[in-house]
């Protein structure tokens, strides 16, 4: 953690220590949102299967859970967006968080387990949209590509200990199917981040600008240049974030025969890949564009969908590192595309607005690809459509690229 805030500190010498004290404690915040949320939840499902779970079909509703949470959490924020400080929103998302973990650690059943996984997608909803903004509150233009991708590989870097971390304490008390001491200790980790939060993160106020009362604030999605192109961009990526990850641990299990231990160690291949993906791409769209650098990612996780569905190594690793270097960079990448344009709360309700579409598609995927891999018996079919709406995703960037190029206007960032 400490490695990832020192990035965070390089990317961006010329910030004051305040500043580089809010970036510091945000890279663990969303660490909370995403590696404590989702990720856990994808490494512990082989476990929570044999358990709770009686079906692909039911584990595809326990994503959908989470993604359901965070539609409705993503819509919150927006709605609250204009009249809200950014850091208040975080710091109601970090205690939801706390306190989904706490559930899921003593889940007995699998109502339960889902209240629980709705509950910390909706708490990361309020830490996730807010985030790109508040870290990027005080950094010029020409290096938000790179603070964001930094921002982002922290998450990386806590899928690393994350992975590891469970594969030690399961080899210490001598169980390959421990789960609910994991979200135990999230969840003391996640009040200590809480605490930072409320002690150390005192941002100056922002300025009332967004429309009050509208979930969609159309003027701020319009100060984007061929904001449709991004939205339709990023929601065939919303799929990915749906499916690939949440039936990765099942899919390496059933259809390759890897054991736990393999599991996780790919999940840390996984970790590794997240943390220089985003550092190289996001660094990468600050000379090229964002739109050149978000097809590139695109096309990657087609590579990388393909791959996994020769259920073999050296492949099955392979695929996982590519999937972590292109799918850990794409959200950062938008965002960096909308903050261009926005300031701090127009970016909330502009990027909440995107992200209620992203939420809906991930909503989707995840319960139509656990369907289909009951259906097929394996998760083969799965990657295969998720690589054909990578490749569009990668198309969409491509002709927004093009568009923008054609009306020969500079689109100058906003430099706040």
């Amino acid at each position: 953690m400490a490695r990832s805030c020192g990035i965070v500190a390089l990317m961006s010498e010329k910030l004051s220590r305040p500043a580089l004290v809010i970036a510091a404690v945000i890279c663990m915040c969303v660490v909370v949102s995403h590696m404590f949320g989702r990720s856990t939840i994808s490494i512990l499902l082989p476990a929570i299967r044999n358990d709770l779970v009686d079906s692909n079909t039911a584990a595809g509703v326990l994503g959908g859970s989470n993604f359901a949470g965070y539609i409705f959490g993503v819509i919150i924020v927006t709605l609250l967006a204009g009249r809200t400080e950014p850091i208040h929103m975080m710091r109601a998302g970090l205690a939801i968080s706390a306190a989904a973990l706490v559930l899921l650690a003593v889940a007995p059943s699998f109502l339960t387990l889902s209240v629980g996984v709705w509950l910390i997608g909706l708490g990361g909803a309020g830490i996730w949209v807010t985030a790109p903004a508040l870290a990027t509150a005080n950094v010029p233009a020409s290096r938000r590509g790179a603070v964001l991708g930094a921002l982002t590989a922290t998450m990386g870097i806590g899928l690393l200990g994350l992975s590891q971390g469970t594969t030690l304490y399961r080899r210490v008390v001598d169980n390959e199917d421990a789960w609910r001491p994991i979200f135990g200790i999230e969840a003391a980790i996640a009040v200590v981040i809480l605490a930072a939060a409320f002690l150390l993160v005192r941002p100056r106020p922002t300025d009332r600008q967004v429309e009050r009362g509208a979930i969609v604030s159309a003027s701020a999605l319009r100060s984007i240049p061929q904001w449709k192109l991004l939205l339709a961009c990023y929601t065939m990526f919303s799929a990915l974030a749906g499916a690939w990850t949440q039936f990765l641990g099942l899919a390496l299990k059933a259809d390759a025969g890897f054991s736990s231990t393999h599991v996780n160690n790919l999940f840390s291949v996984f970790a590794v890949a997240g943390i220089v993906g985003p550092l190289a791409l996001g660094q990468l769209s600050d000379r090229i564009g964002r739109d050149r650098t978000l097809a590139i990612a695109g096309a990657v996780c087609v590579a990388a969908s393909l791959l996994l569905t020769l259920n073999a190594e050296p492949w099955s690793s392979i695929a996982v590192g590519l999937y972590g270097g292109g799918s850990f960079s794409i959200p950062i990448l938008t965002a960096a595309a909308v903050r261009d344009h926005l300031d701090d709360r127009s970016f909330g309700s502009a990027y909440g607005t995107i992200t209620i579409l992203y939420g809906f598609g991930s909503f989707a995927a995840a319960l139509i690809a656990g369907v289909i891999a009951d259906w097929r018996g394996s998760f083969d079919l799965v990657y295969v459509l998720l690589a054909m709406l990578s490749g569009l995703s990668s198309v969409m960037a491509l002709i927004r690229f093009r568009m923008l190029a054609s009306e020969g206007a500079s689109h100058q960032p906003l430099n706040s």
